[in-house]
């Protein structure tokens, strides 16, 4: 190939990497193989749990099944045989709807299972790279990159891989703020929707929607019936509990099985870990640093805050931040100049990433 012709070959390839969905799309295929060449390893280093309450034991044979691991079992179990006890409502519908659903075409819970996480990482990923760009000015592909992988290597950002609804809500919650900033009230509340039927956090989504429409000045009764039609997939499901269960809050009751709700947060303070502590950092930090830059992030953050101080105790904690992401978009401004704190901070995150993966497809609790 000619000189000139192989540059027209790079140029071309380097703007072909440059489209979001492209990019995107590298970016999912390349978290989740090395997810899964961890994962393949971690009998290397860790010595595999032996409770059968805290692995998937179903596909034994499955070199994967480490990733349906703790709640992954629940979500599965769900999709098979509903909700036939109260003790799992506290796992929200959709997601073991739609496993339920493409089981009749691939004839596997966990196959289906896992794909919908992968697809719907791969969208989590297309919108976050949006919202890095329409948020901060002349973002270059290098910065992009950066941006999203302060989310992906989120040590809790493991759960995104699994056989968890986090992907698929990271998904609905992501394209929803998407279109909210991008004033498309409509597009924004349906995905709100869906959202509220995925995971409990749908309820602070429905917050952030009409914060950040208030402040993009959309119409009073636009706000409000936003907020409304985002509410309807909760509402819809609090409506089955009332009927199946006799209780339309049955998923709070849910979690005082897992300790939730029984005591005061103030007793646990000795048990909090490095990770939590951190977080709680990073939100407190997060709550000052957009306060006077875009203050429905700065009530979004607030919001996580209250998860412990409601619920009791930290269990769980990490995970139901990683959808905090003001706390990674602060960080990504905050190091965009600072080349080597950034890549210093992301190798970090990454290391703990590891080992968390590990720790959890072996069978052990990861918060």
């Amino acid at each position: 190939m000619r000189p000139s012709g192989l540059l027209k070959y790079r140029n071309n390839f380097k703007e072909l990497i440059r489209n979001e969905a492209v990019l995107a799309l590298l970016i999912s295929l390349g978290i989740i193989l090395f997810g899964i060449t961890i994962a393949l390893s971690t009998s290397k280093y860790m010595l595999v749990n032996s409770a059968d309450h805290a692995r998937y034991l179903l596909e034994t044979n499955n070199k994967l099944s480490g990733f349906a691991n703790w709640d992954g079992v629940r979500y599965l179990l769900i999709a098979q045989h509903g909700y036939n006890e109260s003790f799992v409502t506290g796992f929200f519908p959709f997601y073991p709807i739609l496993v339920s659903f493409l089981t009749k075409i691939t004839d596997s819970y966990f196959f289906s299972a896992i794909l919908i996480s992968w697809t719907s990482l791969f969208g989590a990923i297309y919108f976050y790279i949006k919202i890095v760009k329409k948020l901060f000015t002349q973002v270059k592909f290098t910065e992009s990159v950066r941006a999203v992988l302060y989310f992906l290597l989120f040590p809790s950002a493991i759960y995104l891989l699994f056989v968890y609804s986090e992907s698929l809500f990271a998904l609905l919650a992501l394209s929803a703020i998407y279109f909210a900033l991008d004033k498309k009230y409509i597009k924004s509340s349906v995905l709100t929707a869906i959202a509220t039927a995925t995971h409990i956090r749908g309820a602070f989504l429905v917050i952030l929607i009409g914060s950040i429409l208030f402040e993009s000045k959309v119409k009073i009764w636009k706000i409000i019936l936003s907020m409304a039609i985002g509410s309807i997939g909760l509402i819809a499901y609090m409506g089955y509990l009332y009927r199946y269960f006799g209780n339309p809050i049955e998923f709070l009751k849910a979690q005082e099985v897992h300790g939730w709700l029984h005591q005061s947060i103030f007793s646990q303070l000795w048990a909090i870990n490095t990770v939590e502590w951190f977080i709680i950092l990073g939100l407190i930090l997060s709550i000052i640093y957009w306060w006077n830059k875009k203050k429905s992030f700065s009530l979004y953050s607030f919001l996580f805050l209250l998860i412990p101080l409601i619920g009791g105790q930290f269990g769980g904690f990490p995970r139901y931040a990683l959808m905090a992401f003001p706390i990674q978009l602060m960080i990504f401004e905050y190091t965009r100049n600072k080349k080597v704190l950034s890549w210093f901070l992301i190798g970090a995150f990454a290391f703990l990433w590891a080992w968390f993966l590990i720790l959890f497809t072996a069978g052990y609790v990861v918060s």
